[in-house]
C-alpha cells in the first residue's frame, strides 16, 4: 500500500492505470477504425479510378477505329480520283483525234 503523506494513494494510482490502457485501447481502435476508412477510401477512388481508365480505352478503340475506316474511305476516293483523271484524259485524247 503506497502512502502519501499519510493518504492511500493506491486506489487511485490504479484507477490512473486502468484509465490510460483504457485510453490507449480507444486509441487503437479508433486509429484502426480510421485506417480502414482511409483503406476503403482508397480502394473506392481506385476502382473510380480503373472504371474511368477502361472506359476511356474503350472509347479510344471506337475512335481508332472510326480514324482508321475514315482513312479507308479517303483511300479508296483518291483512288477513284485518280481513275477519273485517267478516264478524263482518256476522254480528252478521244475528242482530240475525232475533232
Amino acid at each position: 500500500m503506497k502512502t502519501f503523506q499519510h493518504f492511500d494513494v493506491s486506489k487511485v494510482e490504479e484507477l490512473l492505470n486502468a484509465f490510460f490502457a483504457k485510453a490507449a485501447a480507444y486509441d487503437k481502435a479508433r486509429s484502426s477504425s480510421s485506417e480502414k476508412l482511409s483503406k476503403g477510401l482508397l480502394e473506392r477512388q481506385l476502382k473510380e479510378a480503373n472504371t474511368r481508365l477502361q472506359d476511356a480505352q474503350v472509347k479510344e478503340s471506337e475512335e481508332v477505329s472510326k480514324i482508321q475506316s475514315t482513312m479507308d474511305e479517303l483511300e479508296r476516293i483518291e483512288k477513284k480520283l485518280v481513275d477519273l483523271k485517267e478516264q478524263r484524259t482518256q476522254l480528252c485524247a478521244t475528242l482530240k483525234r475525232k475533232k
